[in-house]
């Protein structure tokens, strides 16, 4: 079991927990991973899910979860996503912190992600736990959208790194 705070339990992830994990997703993201592919990530070696309970109600719902796979000395999140009345109530930064725990524990080296250049609370927070700006995409995001470009409006994917070895 992971961290507690007021108003969520980290926790590993289980397969009935990717129904509602699936549908934060599509919440959160306009072109959003099916529940099978969440299913088949999770099964692939390195790869660890958590989610965020709701300490209330009973039933403890998945308010969030981030997906991020080890390689090597390093980890890359593959993505994070909570619901929408769980947002800026810490869940988030909840999940980043058990994830930076584990892989410190891991003796992990560095922590990777994209995020894209407009998603300015998420670059807040990610900045916030030590993250920095090490790259960028351009044309990666289609505006608004957090997915590939395919049209001609886009956005650029920063590429974040934390360093694990200070």
């Amino acid at each position: 079991m992971g961290g507690t705070r007021p108003g969520f339990n980290i926790d590993d992830a289980t397969p009935q927990d990717l129904p509602t994990c699936g549908d934060i997703h599509r919440e959160s993201f306009t072109q959003a991973w099916e529940d099978g592919t969440l299913a088949t990530m999770l099964k692939t070696k390195g790869t660890v899910a958590l989610v965020a309970r709701a300490r209330k109600p009973a039933g403890h719902p998945v308010r969030g979860f981030l997906m991020y796979r080890v390689a090597g000395p390093e980890a890359e999140i593959l993505t994070i996503a909570t619901a929408r009345k769980a947002r800026r109530h810490g869940a988030g930064r909840m999940l980043l912190e058990e994830m930076i725990r584990r892989c410190l524990a891991d003796r992990l080296q560095e922590i990777f992600l994209e995020v894209d250049s407009g998603n300015e609370a998420a670059i807040r927070l990610y900045r916030s736990l030590g993250f920095a700006k090490v790259g960028e995409r351009e044309g990666y995001y289609r505006q608004g959208g957090n997915e590939p470009a395919e049209d001609g409006k886009t956005g650029n994917a920063l590429i974040m790194r934390l360093d694990l070895t200070d």
